[in-house]
């Protein structure tokens, strides 16, 4: 009678292993169903096949760090994944203007995306919650650097820190215009602002950029 028992529980224990392995590969299969569909769906966005290829990558090597920052704004898996789908679509509209695929600037560009996408549905989702935009006030009359004379005479690493230290919408608006050489217009477009909004971040970061600059000694006409 022992024995039978023993022999019962085994093969029970066979039969759920059975299941579970069973319901885990239908799952993994329609999430690997749905990375493809949505994968290729992005690809139709995109004409040239060198493109075509350069997107894939920046695909399957960045969607889990955009599904992070995506959930670290907006702490709902659903949402989430709505913003990193609508930041997919911005970078293959704008893969053209990628180089290179894996590297530092390319990271920081998709952190800009998905991050003002997240809030952009943010904003949406929750418009009774105070996401500042504060774009509305009229510029003062500050006389600004050329940012080409603020690079021969500082170099690039206080520049970068100075960057660095800014408010988001400041450093991404700022880094789109002069780094990555997006017009005030597809800045517009990428962040989800109207184009006066946009000229008016670049317009304030770079007054940023001029009065820590003047803090530390420098001087410019």
């Amino acid at each position: 009678m022992r024995n039978f028992l023993e022999h019962h529980n085994f093969v029970m224990l066979l039969l759920f292993v059975y299941i579970y392995g069973i319901l885990c590969i239908n799952s993994i299969g329609k999430i690997c169903g749905n990375v493809i569909i949505m994968l290729s769906f992005y690809l139709t966005l995109i004409d040239e096949p060198s493109d075509k290829e350069k997107f894939t990558e920046i695909y399957e090597h960045y969607k889990g760090m955009m599904m992070q920052k995506a959930m670290s704004i907006l702490h709902s898996s659903a949402l989430a994944e709505e913003a990193v789908q609508e930041s997919f679509v911005k970078i293959a509209k704008n893969i053209f203007k990628i180089s290179s695929p894996i590297c530092s600037k390319t990271a920081s560009f998709i952190v800009i995306i998905v991050r003002n996408t997240s809030y952009d549905i943010l904003r949406r989702e929750k418009p009774d919650r105070n996401v500042s935009l504060d774009e509305e006030i009229s510029a003062e009359n500050i006389e600004m650097p050329d940012i080409n004379e603020v690079l021969s005479t500082v170099g690039i690493n206080f520049i970068l820190e100075v960057i660095n230290g800014m408010d988001d919408k400041y450093r991404d608006a700022l880094s789109l215009k002069y780094l990555y050489g997006y017009s005030n217009n597809e800045i517009a477009k990428l962040l989800g602002i109207t184009e006066d909004n946009a000229r008016m971040r670049i317009y304030r970061a770079k007054a940023i950029l001029k009065a820590k600059l003047e803090e530390n000694g420098y001087a410019f006409k």
